[in-house]
C-alpha cells in the first residue's frame, strides 16, 4: 500500500535551477525525494549510509581515494561541474547518487539530521 505524502511539509526544498537541470530535491523527516524528468525517486532515511558534500568532477574521486564504485555514481544533474551532494545508500540499482541542490551544505546538514533520527 502506497503512503500518501500529499500534505506533509518538507524540512528543506531545493528549487530547480540551471545546475540542477531544474529538478527539485526535497528532504522530509523520513526520506529524501528527488524529482526529475524521469519521475520521483524516494530514498528512505534508513537506507542512507552516508551523505556528504563533494567537489566537482565525480570521476576524479578515484584519485581522491574514494574508489572506483563511487566515481561511477548516478548523476541526476550537473554534478561534474559544481560542488554537489553524494548520497550512498544500502540498496537499489545505483547505490551512489550525486545531485546538485541550491545549497549543498544545508542539504547535507538536514539530510544527516534525518539519518540520526532513524538510527535512534
Amino acid at each position: 500500500m502506497m503512503q500518501d505524502y500529499t500534505y506533509e511539509q518538507p524540512l528543506y526544498v531545493s528549487a530547480g535551477s540551471f545546475r540542477s537541470l531544474w529538478q527539485e530535491y526535497r528532504i522530509y523527516t523520513d526520506r529524501i525525494e528527488l524529482k526529475s524528468c524521469f519521475g520521483r525517486r524516494v530514498i528512505r532515511a534508513g537506507d542512507i549510509l552516508e551523505i556528504e558534500v563533494r567537489p566537482c568532477m565525480v570521476i576524479a574521486d578515484v584519485f581522491r581515494g574514494r574508489g572506483f564504485k563511487e566515481s561511477l555514481a548516478l548523476k541526476l544533474d550537473l554534478a561534474d561541474l559544481y560542488p554537489h551532494v553524494a548520497i550512498h545508500r544500502r540498496s537499489g540499482w545505483f547505490k551512489h547518487i550525486r545531485i546538485t541542490p541550491d545549497d549543498p551544505d544545508t542539504f547535507v546538514r538536514i539530510g544527516k539530521s534525518i539519518i540520526t533520527k532513524v538510527e535512534r
